[in-house]
């Protein structure tokens, strides 16, 4: 048998195949549960949005935390132990180095860099030349770092292993702050 169920002024009707009324009751509360319904869904709707702004605002503490942490490192830093070379430390976390060949500047490694403590940074190198001697592109290293008092001058070191098996560099820098590359 085939059964219509229809809501009307608070009451359900069922209604049988030649639409005679089967069965009529009275819905004492549904106005109370649909505005619980409707009270619930705003409360839903509020809570997202705090949670939101609460992501947001973390988020961004986060952000404004590790810019602060790498701030004394953001800049271009000459190579005094190796003349011609640098290393440009970018606000974004990046960095790159660069080396002098014939007069002209050229990217030697990239990647992106964080501080781990006052006197360790790691490097995750994302792209490095072909014929690097060293074993670089994707690869991680933690390097050591000192800062002067005045932030201007910093001595970093580290280990790289070799290429193909080749013989790993135990190195070490001192580095001057610059305001332009040359």
């Amino acid at each position: 048998m085939v059964y219509w169920i229809y809501i009307w002024k608070s009451k359900i009707l069922l209604f049988n195949k030649s639409y005679q009324v089967f069965f009529s009751r009275k819905i004492v509360n549904l106005g109370f549960i649909l505005t619980k319904i409707n009270m619930l869904k705003k409360t839903s709707k509020i809570a997202m949005i705090i949670l939101a702004a609460i992501t947001i605002f973390s988020c961004k503490t986060v952000q404004q935390a590790n810019l602060k942490e790498i701030k004394p490192f953001v800049g271009i830093w000459n190579d005094t132990t190796n003349p011609g070379s640098k290393i440009v430390f970018k606000s974004d976390g990046s960095f790159y180095n660069l080396a002098k060949e014939n007069g002209v500047q050229v990217v030697t490694h990239s990647g992106t860099f964080k501080i781990l403590s006052n006197n360790m940074y790691v490097l995750n190198i994302s792209d490095a030349r072909i014929d690097a001697t060293y074993d670089l592109k994707g690869r991680q290293y933690a390097n050591y770092y000192t800062l002067g008092s005045d932030q201007k001058t910093m001595k970093v070191s580290g280990y790289v292993d070799g290429r193909n098996g080749g013989k790993g560099l135990k190195w070490a820098s001192d580095l001057v702050k610059v305001n332009r590359l040359d």
